[in-house]
């Protein structure tokens, strides 16, 4: 099935757009994968084109409320980048006096990557087709649903991404964003009602992908053609304690293979966009 390719909104230091970037729905095992939290995907508006031509509301472009990822992003250079930090994090080094480890290496790693601008930003990274400076809001969704995907596939501890997300988050909520303010410059109200201090929608994301990454890194089984294996679902008292992954399995579906494909994007110039309804059970 060939990538629907469409545009989405890069904004600058004002939260105004200076540009469109390429973007497209995010699939796994040939599936599209929903976004956990109910309109979280639908907020951003879509365009056919780099001029912003086009544009579409995202609860008619996007009506599945399917995660939105960069053009150029693949399940397979996440897995290609989680196997990376897998390998660092296997690895036995002899601790020095600063405690060095393979764990403590693996965990620079992610955190040079993630933090904000970094390699795997997939909201503000240059080699996502982002401008420089820029931040693009309709990739906020797929951003943690890969942070997540590479953390359970690289097979680290979920409060990782759980609990250094929540402190960014926090500082930018509670610290970052009010000077702004005092400074009487833009600002944005950030959400940190969420476990650790993330808002809830990059939490879910957090946990959907972890469990995609997870089911992604066991090896083939005969018997299972999703690439399960037959080892046992992780518990909550194996991974976070009762508050992480065992308690948000059954509310988040992550890929459904049932859900239907968008509609065809970009939009025929002389056919309007219609309402696409939703399924009916």
């Amino acid at each position: 099935m060939s990538d629907r390719i469409f545009y989405v909104e890069a904004r600058g230091e004002n939260d105004r757009p200076i540009g469109y970037v390429p973007a497209k729905f995010l699939m796994r095992g040939g599936s599209y994968v929903m976004n956990p939290t109910p309109g979280g995907s639908q907020k951003s508006n879509l365009y056919s084109d780099d001029s912003g031509g086009s544009e579409t509301g995202g609860k008619t472009a996007n009506p599945y409320n399917y995660l939105i990822v960069p053009a150029n992003y693949s399940e397979q250079n996440a897995r290609h980048f989680a196997a990376g930090i897998a390998d660092t994090f296997g690895q036995v080094y002899p601790e020095d006096e600063t405690g060095t480890t393979g764990a403590n290496r693996a965990r620079e790693q992610m955190t040079e990557a993630f933090v904000q601008g970094g390699s795997q930003d997939l909201q503000r990274h240059p080699q996502w087709g982002i401008p420089e400076g820029s931040v693009v809001p309709a990739f906020v969704g797929g951003a943690s649903n890969h942070l997540g995907y590479v953390t359970g596939f690289a097979g680290l501890p979920v409060e990782w991404p759980e609990i250094a997300g929540g402190v960014l988050n926090t500082v930018n909520a509670d610290i970052r964003q009010p000077i702004r303010r005092l400074a009487l410059k833009p600002s944005t109200s950030i959400d940190a009602s969420g476990p650790y201090g993330l808002s809830p929608q990059n939490y879910a994301n957090i946990i959907q992908g972890y469990a995609d990454g997870l089911a992604a890194s066991r090896p083939q089984s005969s018997y299972n053609d999703y690439g399960d294996g037959a080892q046992p679902q992780p518990t909550g008292g194996q991974i976070g304690d009762g508050s992480g992954i065992a308690g948000w399995l059954s509310s988040l579906s992550g890929v459904d293979p049932d859900e239907p494909t968008p509609p065809a994007w970009p939009p025929l110039a002389e056919r309007p966009i219609r309402y696409l309804g939703r399924r009916t059970q």
